[in-house]
């Protein structure tokens, strides 16, 4: 199939970008839809170098913005091209060794829920009118979302900790039941059931729709979430030692497999049915209950608020035990440093106080030498009236002397004139 339009989401690396230019090599006109512009242009610079005659471009769109999914689907009918092939590739693992949940800003959607299935959900709906379009022509267009093995836990046999999906807990919000493997797992299964939905939906529209498990590939910016020795150790160890083993894929055998689904005639009829080794198989059993299938088409739609849906609230996300936890650690570590802070100001009081007493004792000799000459000088303040005393007494006696006679001379007078008066 050449000549065609498909739009290859998360195409700027890994499985996504091997897809787009091997469709470029076939003559179709590719759309890059990717969140990140730079990675994108770098992208379609290595492929145009590759093959200068190329038709490949980017388009912005970021699948947990849900304004951005919308945007992308104005741009692409901006263009007025037909759409023949949707292939959703974009997805991502979170830290599987982070046990705190991520949420999408505004939308209260559990990251990877959003990022692997609502997303693309929601783009792939606001699409089919093109994509049923475009199948008019050839009577061919086609919708291949890109799932995991992983949905199974059975087909894995390390994950015997991962729980059937419960479509009341959506999004994990429960106590106790998320972690990293269980979301991504959750994810996964919703692109099966998804698929299979979908398929029903198109029936006698000239539109196809199957999920394809391309292997395990741990060549991939899949788990850039992870830490550096987790994705160290899968480039290295798992995609490197393991590859002879046949337990793991080359980026470009997974790419390879996505882009026979969606170009090879023998494919043109399939639909409906979940692909792995270049092969229909059976996917896993709770995968196959149509009822689930129903009751999750009609849940996404409605968490995503779309035309002919019952709108859903998603409330706020809990809070977390272990965000609890933090909180009431971080709490006990500022008390402990208020009682710190206290302590080392008591402590410098009572410095200073011993410093104080220290400083006075050094004084007590200076004061001890001082003390005689202060008495001293107390004894001589002391004698000093004395001194006075005895240098005025002379002149004291002398004048005491004349007051005397003059008081005898007085008394004489007064004798005389008593006599003067008897006569």
């Amino acid at each position: 199939m050449t000549g065609r339009v498909i739009i290859v989401t998360g195409a700027n690396s890994g499985i996504g970008y091997e897809t787009a230019r091997y469709l470029c090599e076939g003559g179709n006109d590719v759309i890059l839809a990717c969140r990140t512009e730079e990675k994108a242009n770098r992208a379609i610079e290595k492929i145009k170098r590759l093959n200068p005659s190329a038709l490949a471009t980017y388009m912005n769109l970021d699948l947990n913005n849900l304004e951005s999914i919308q945007k992308f689907v104005d741009d692409f009918h901006a263009t007025e091209k037909k759409l023949h092939v949707l292939i959703n590739n974009a997805g991502m693992v979170p830290n599987t060794k982070d046990a705190k949940k991520k949420y999408v800003e505004n939308t209260n959607f559990e990251t990877t829920v959003s990022s692997n299935h609502l997303g693309p959900f929601l783009l792939t709906n606001l699409l089919l009118d093109d994509l049923k379009k475009g199948g008019e022509d050839g009577g061919d267009a086609r919708i291949i979302n890109v799932t995991c093995s992983i949905h199974d836990p059975e087909s894995v046999k390390k994950r015997n900790k991962l729980q059937p999906l419960d479509l009341e807990n959506f999004f994990l919000f429960n106590e106790s039941t998320y972690s990293g493997w269980q979301a991504y797992k959750n994810s996964k299964l919703m692109n099966v059931m998804f698929t299979y939905e979908l398929a029903k939906q198109l029936e006698g529209s000239g539109v196809t729709a199957n999920c394809v498990c391309p292997g395990y590939v741990p060549g991939t910016e899949l788990m850039k979430s992870n830490s550096k020795i987790n994705r160290l150790f899968a480039r290295v160890v798992l995609d490197g030692m393991l590859r002879f083993t046949k337990m793991t894929r080359s980026v470009a055998q997974a790419a390879l497999q996505v882009c026979n689904l969606a170009t090879e005639e023998k494919f043109k009829e399939e639909t409906g049915k979940y692909f792995k080794d270049g092969a229909a198989v059976k996917s896993s059993e709770e995968s196959l209950n149509e009822e689930n299938q129903k009751k999750l088409w009609e849940l996404s739609g409605g968490y995503m608020k779309m035309e002919g849906f019952e709108p859903i609230e998603v409330p706020p996300p809990p809070v977390e035990e272990e965000e609890k936890k933090e909180e009431e650690e971080a709490a006990k570590v500022e008390e402990v440093k208020e009682e710190e802070k206290n302590e080392a100001a008591e402590e410098t009081t009572e410095t200073k106080t011993e410093e104080v007493k220290e400083e006075d004792k050094e004084k007590e000799p200076e004061d001890k030498e001082k003390e005689p000459e202060d008495k001293e000088k107390a004894d001589v303040s002391k004698d000093e009236p004395e001194q006075k005393m005895e240098e005025l007494e002379p002149e004291a006696k002398e004048a005491n002397k004349e007051a005397v006679k003059e008081i005898e001379k007085v008394a004489d007078k007064i004798e005389d004139n008593v006599a003067v008066e008897v006569k």
